[in-house]
C-alpha cells in the first residue's frame, strides 16, 4: 500500500538527513583542525519495484559519506621550523609509538604540527611520531621508493652536536697586479767601514749585507776584516751565502792604510760569483770598498770598529702581496697563515706560506715545497701548487693537516688572475669548521632534515618519506586526523618528496582544513529543511491512515 510506502520513505528520509547533519557537524567542528579533510553527504535512491505498470511503490533514500581527502587545503605560515605541510598528494608516515616493534602501528597523516618531545622525537598534536630514513655521516642515500615501512625511524633531534672538521681545501679568488715589480739581481755591495787602528793581530770584524738573486730571494753575505801582524794592514774575505758557494772570481784580498791619515793606500778588487740554493742564476757581485786616499769606503781612523754603510747595489726587490687565510685543525682550533705572493719575473709569481699562528703565537710548521704560478693574458697558465703539509705543535695535540690550495684552472677566470689594478682579494673559502652547538633544524622541499649548528655546519640527518595511494579517498579514517589503508584505497607506496607524485614538503607551514564554512552552513540549512519535509511526510501519511481507520466507525 502506497500510504505505508510513503510512511517508510519518510522514515528513510529522516535517517538519511540525520546522517547528513552528522557529517556536516563533524566538518564544522574540525574547521580549524590542521590537515583535516572534509566529508560530504551523497544521497542515493532506494527503489521498490511493484511489477505492475500502473502501480507505484515508493522506495526511499540512503545517504553515503564521500571523503574529500585528495583535496588540498590552504597553507598557513608559522614560526616553527618543524611545522610541516605537504604540497601534493602525499601523506606523512607516522607511528603510534617512537620505537619499532611488533605492536607499532604505522599510519598516514597530513597533520604536520610536529614538535620535539622530552626525548627529542618529533610528534604531532595527536601524539603520532614522524618517521623518516636516517642519513649516515658518510652520505649514504635513503631509499627513494618502498612498499614497506622497513628502514623508517622516528625523527629525533636530541643530543646533536657539530664536530670539528679539519680544513682540507682552501679556494683563493684574488687579482695580482700586472704592474708588479719583477726582481733584479744585485750587482754589487757598497761598504763604508772604519776599522780599529789599535786592533790586535788576528782581530776580526764582520759586516753583513743583504743581496737579492734574480728570483727575488734575499741572501746574507758576510764580509770579514782580519788584522794582520803587519802594521796598518788588514785582510778582507767574503763568505758564500748560506747553502751556496763561490764558483769563481776573487773573494779575498789585503788592505793597507796610511799610518798618519788612516786612509787606504791599497784596496783589493773583489768580484766573487755566487751560487744560490734557491735555483736562481749564478751572480757576480762587485764589492765597492772605496778609493785610495779617501774615507768614503774602508778606512782605519778610529779606535773602534764601526760600520756607517753597507748596502747592495743594482738590485730590486720584487712586489710581494699577502693574503691571510684561516684554517682549522681536526680539533677545531683556528690558525692564521700568511700566503705571500712574490713576483719572480714577468707574469710569474711564487706562493710562499708562512708558518701558522694561533692567537698570535706560532702553532706549527709548513713544509718548504716550492709553489708557483705563471699567467698568460692575465689568466693562469702553469700551476705548480702542491698541498700545504702542516705539522702542528705538540702542545696543540692536533693531527697533521694536508690542505689543497685551489688557485684556479689554466686558462679560466674565477680564482687567481693577473690584470691591471691593485691587489684585490675577492674571496677566500675553506671547508674547515670549529666545534659547534646545535641551534635548530631546517627541512627542505625534498624532505631532507638538516641539523644546524652555531659554527655554520649543516648536517643531513633524516630523509622524510611520503606515502601515496591509488585512491586516497578510500582511506580509513583514524582518531587523531590520521588514516590507514583499506581495500578501497589500494596499497601504499612510500616515496621521497618530489618523486612519484608525492608532492613537496613546505616547512614552517601547516595545511588548513579544506572545509568551506559558508558551504557547510548552507548545507546545514538544506538538510534541516529536508529533515522537516521528511517528518511532514510521516505526519501526512499518519493522518491519511487515521482517515482510513475512521471509515468503519
Amino acid at each position: 500500500m502506497s500510504i505505508y510506502g510513503a510512511l517508510f520513505t519518510g522514515v528513510s528520509g529522516l535517517a538519511a538527513q540525520s546522517n547528513a547533519i552528522g557529517i556536516i557537524s563533524d566538518n564544522i567542528a574540525n574547521v580549524n583542525t590542521t590537515g583535516y579533510k572534509g566529508t560530504q553527504a551523497r544521497f542515493s535512491t532506494v527503489v521498490a519495484q511493484s511489477g505492475i505498470p500502473n502501480l507505484y511503490n515508493p522506495g526511499g533514500v540512503r545517504s553515503f559519506p564521500l571523503s574529500n581527502i585528495d583535496t588540498q587545503g590552504q597553507l598557513q605560515g608559522t614560526a616553527s621550523a618543524t611545522d610541516l605541510a605537504v604540497v601534493g598528494n602525499g601523506f606523512f608516515v607516522v607511528s603510534d609509538r617512537p620505537a619499532t616493534g611488533v605492536d607499532t602501528e604505522f599510519l598516514f597523516t597530513r597533520a604536520g604540527s610536529f614538535r620535539p618531545d622530552a626525548q627529542g622525537n618529533l610528534v604531532n598534536t595527536a601524539g603520532y611520531f614522524l618517521r623518516g630514513y636516517p642519513l649516515s655521516s658518510t652520505g649514504s642515500p635513503a631509499p627513494t621508493s618502498a612498499s614497506t615501512f622497513a628502514g623508517l625511524e622516528t625523527v629525533n633531534i636530541n643530543n646533536l652536536s657539530g664536530t670539528a672538521q679539519a680544513t682540507t681545501s682552501v679556494e683563493l679568488g684574488l687579482n695580482l697586479p700586472s704592474t708588479g715589480t719583477s726582481p733584479v739581481a744585485s750587482t754589487g755591495i757598497q761598504q763604508q767601514v772604519s776599522l780599529d787602528r789599535t786592533a790586535a793581530t788576528s782581530s776580526t770584524y764582520n759586516v753583513t749585507t743583504q743581496i737579492y738573486d734574480d728570483l727575488g730571494n734575499t741572501h746574507d753575505i758576510v764580509t770579514t776584516y782580519t788584522k794582520t801582524a803587519t802594521a796598518n794592514e788588514w785582510t778582507v774575505s767574503v763568505a758564500a751565502p748560506a747553502g751556496g758557494t763561490i764558483a769563481s772570481g776573487t773573494s779575498s784580498g789585503t788592505i793597507t792604510f796610511d799610518a798618519a791619515s788612516g786612509l787606504p793606500t791599497a784596496l783589493p778588487t773583489l768580484n766573487p760569483e755566487f751560487t744560490f740554493p734557491t735555483g736562481a742564476s749564478n751572480q757576480v757581485v762587485a764589492f765597492n770598498l772605496g778609493t785610495t786616499g779617501s774615507a768614503t769606503g774602508v778606512s782605519q781612523i778610529g779606535t773602534a770598529n764601526a760600520t756607517s754603510l753597507t748596502q747592495q747595489t743594482g738590485g730590486t726587490l720584487p712586489s710581494i702581496e699577502t693574503a691571510t687565510i684561516q684554517v682549522f685543525d681536526n680539533l677545531g682550533n683556528a690558525h692564521n697563515i700568511n700566503l705571500n705572493f712574490r713576483k719572480t719575473g714577468p707574469n710569474a709569481w711564487a706562493i710562499e706560506a708562512e708558518n701558522p699562528t694561533l692567537n698570535g703565537s706560532p702553532s706549527g710548521t709548513v713544509d718548504s715545497s716550492t709553489r708557483s704560478i705563471t699567467f698568460t693574458n692575465g689568466l693562469p697558465g702553469t700551476i705548480v701548487v702542491p698541498p700545504l703539509a702542516i705539522t702542528w705543535n705538540a702542545a696543540i695535540g692536533a693531527s697533521p693537516s694536508l690542505i689543497n690550495l685551489d688557485v684556479g684552472t689554466p686558462g679560466q677566470t674565477g680564482n687567481l688572475t693577473q690584470f691591471a689594478g691593485n691587489f684585490r682579494v675577492a674571496r677566500i673559502e675553506q671547508n674547515g669548521i670549529a666545534f659547534g652547538n646545535f641551534r635548530g633544524v631546517n627541512i627542505s622541499e625534498e624532505g631532507v632534515v638538516q641539523a644546524l649548528f652555531d659554527n655554520g655546519q649543516q648536517l643531513d640527518i633524516y630523509q622524510l618519506a611520503l606515502g601515496i595511494f591509488p585512491n586516497p579517498n578510500g582511506l580509513e579514517r583514524r582518531t587523531g586526523n590520521a588514516y590507514s589503508g583499506s581495500i578501497g584505497s589500494g596499497d601504499f607506496l612510500i616515496n621521497n618528496p618530489g618523486i612519484g607524485g608525492t608532492g613537496t614538503v613546505a616547512a614552517s607551514s601547516l595545511e588548513a582544513s579544506n572545509i568551506d564554512l559558508a558551504e557547510e552552513f548552507t548545507n546545514m540549512i538544506i538538510t534541516q529543511r529536508a529533515y522537516s519535509a521528511s517528518s511532514k511526510v510521516i505526519t501526512t501519511a499518519d493522518e491519511m491512515l487515521d482517515e482510513l481507520i475512521r471509515i468503519i466507525r
